[in-house]
């Protein structure tokens, strides 16, 4: 995801341009909270009016843009109840949720992006700091495409990279940069087509006349430069050496005796809390028996 901030000094420009969006049917509003969101004039009058409750702060106008990776678009598609929790998550890590926004989608762009307008005045008065919000922004939305599994930025960062290769060079490092990425999160078969399925991608185990796994294929349905619907297949030891079977499946075993470890460890820090709560416990105990006796 790529985020865009800025602050201002006039809620009115910010809000009739994306309002206008609304009106058009080129946009909806996601979430509100503090203004009329069904109402230009009332939504710049309930923000101006709030941020009278700190008049010396200049600029209280808080504006960003979200935008989703092109990647992430069939999978928004499918839920799009997503959008909306990417925006309360960006809205309460830049501490924007104690104060008046509105969350407008757009839909006049290929890709999916959303505007935030929000009051630098909080609802109890304190001003919400813009200071380093590029970096803040940045680590937030980091931390947001690997909790709900966005496209990572340095893949994105990635693609551009390899755009001036030939098509069938393109497809297949696309292809085993997704694979990699997939079996990173993975610890069984199942785990790993799922993970797989979410970037359209099948997993294809190719057997021998016997009915033996000899390998694996990875299949997926992309577009040509014509827009034209495209199979794209390569077999793992083509993606990568380390994609053939044998090693997917040593990796799928590393990696679900490492989450074991760390449920494991997890396991031994809670018992250890319960043992250094249990004595204080115990303690009061003792002293509400003793006052009942009295």
């Amino acid at each position: 995801m790529i985020a865009k901030t800025s602050v201002g000094r006039s809620f009115k420009g910010c809000c009739q341009y994306n309002m206008e969006k609304v009106e058009l049917g080129k946009g909806q509003v996601l979430l509100s909270q503090g203004v009329r969101d069904y109402d230009l004039k009332g939504m710049v009058a309930d923000f101006t009016r709030q941020a009278m409750l700190n008049p010396e702060l200049s600029r209280s106008v808080w504006h960003t843009a979200v935008s989703f990776d092109p990647q992430d678009e069939a999978r928004l598609l499918q839920e799009p109840q997503l959008i909306e929790q990417v925006a309360t998550d960006y809205l309460k890590g830049m501490g924007l949720d104690q104060s008046q926004y509105v969350v407008i989608q757009h839909y006049d762009t290929a890709h999916t992006h959303f505007h935030i307008i929000a009051n630098r005045v909080a609802n109890d008065g304190h001003t919400v700091s813009d200071s380093h919000n590029f970096s803040r922004s940045e680590k937030l939305l980091r931390a947001m495409e690997q909790q709900h599994r966005l496209t990572l930025m340095k893949e994105q960062g990635y693609r551009l990279g390899i755009e001036h290769l030939p098509q069938a060079d393109r497809y297949r490092l696309e292809m085993r940069n997704d694979v990699r990425q997939s079996l990173e999160l993975s610890t069984t078969s199942n785990e790993l087509r799922a993970n797989l399925a979410q970037r359209g991608i099948e997993l294809i185990v190719n057997r021998d006349k016997a009915g033996q796994a000899r390998g694996v294929s990875f299949e997926r349905v992309s577009q040509d430069e014509n827009g034209e619907a495209l199979r794209v297949a390569f077999k793992g030891s083509k993606l990568h050496q380390n994609l053939g079977l044998g090693q997917i499946q040593q990796e799928l075993g590393l990696n679900a005796h490492k989450r074991a470890l760390e449920l494991s460890q997890q396991r031994e820090l809670a018992k250890a809390q319960e043992l250094t709560i249990s004595p204080q416990n115990e303690e009061k105990q003792l002293k509400r028996g003793r006052g009942l006796s009295m």
